[in-house]
């Protein structure tokens, strides 16, 4: 999909909802973008052994895509797609960025948050990030008002399954992983994510996301959340 594509959609919806609505108000945007989820991993999809019932609901409410392709199945470089409508490829992003990268997303690509943004929508994004984790290329340097996160992958931290085995957690770090930090805006707000952390992701990722619905209801908003589950290593609460 190209960015034209994408730019496309959005006017066209904002002309759909300026005809329909007597009061000219834009539509508001919200995407789930979860991480490693496969086809088949939802029930209208044909998933067993397991429930979701609400995707299926919204499935069965709006409109369901069976032939729909991301530019790439990775992660950094498929947000750049989703989020710019570029191929990845042409803005440098390839496969998955790690703690080591020091490239991120150009200041000169136009995002949907800031396409939104300059029709006077809020936009946040509550999840994983993954397009650069210096402050130069985070959520709120390309067109989001609010971030809390992950800038990386969730498995990208000292108990990767490929060193989890090390005891020594200075070993562990030595074999090129950082503490994983939560971060809000720029900054970090914890600077090492533990098991515990991880198991409340999803909780507190939705629970924001609603947040800010309920803050923004008397405007338009552009809302995009990042699900790190169910890349692996998973982790879930009792909740």
């Amino acid at each position: 999909m190209t960015r034209l594509t994408l730019v496309f959609c959005l006017v066209s919806w904002s002309g759909m909802a300026l005809s329909a609505e007597p009061s000219g108000r834009l539509p508001n945007i919200v995407i789930v973008f979860t991480d490693d989820q496969g086809y088949a991993d939802v029930g209208c999809f044909g998933a067993e052994g397991f429930a979701t019932p609400n995707l299926d609901r919204l499935a069965q409410e709006g409109r369901k895509f069976t032939s729909f392709y991301v530019a790439q199945p990775v992660c950094s470089a498929s947000r750049a797609a989703l989020l710019t409508g570029c191929y990845p490829n042409r803005l440098g992003i390839h496969g998955a960025l790690g703690p080591k990268n020091r490239h991120g997303i150009h200041p000169d690509e136009t995002t949907l948050a800031e396409i939104c943004k300059s029709r006077g929508y809020a936009t946040a994004v509550f999840g994983k990030w993954h397009l650069g984790h210096h402050p130069m290329f985070l959520p709120p340097n390309h067109g989001f008002d609010e971030y809390v996160g992950i800038p990386y992958s969730n498995d990208m931290w000292p108990w990767h399954p490929r060193v989890a085995h090390l005891s020594d957690p200075a070993a562990r770090r030595k074999q090129g992983f950082p503490d994983l930090p939560l971060i809000e805006g720029t900054k970090a707000v914890d600077a090492e994510i533990t098991p515990e952390d991880q198991k409340r992701f999803t909780t507190l990722f939705t629970e924001l996301a609603v947040d800010f619905i309920e803050r923004n209801h008397d405007r338009p908003f552009f809302l995009y959340v990042p699900h790190p589950m169910p890349h692996v290593p998973l982790f879930v609460s009792e909740k």
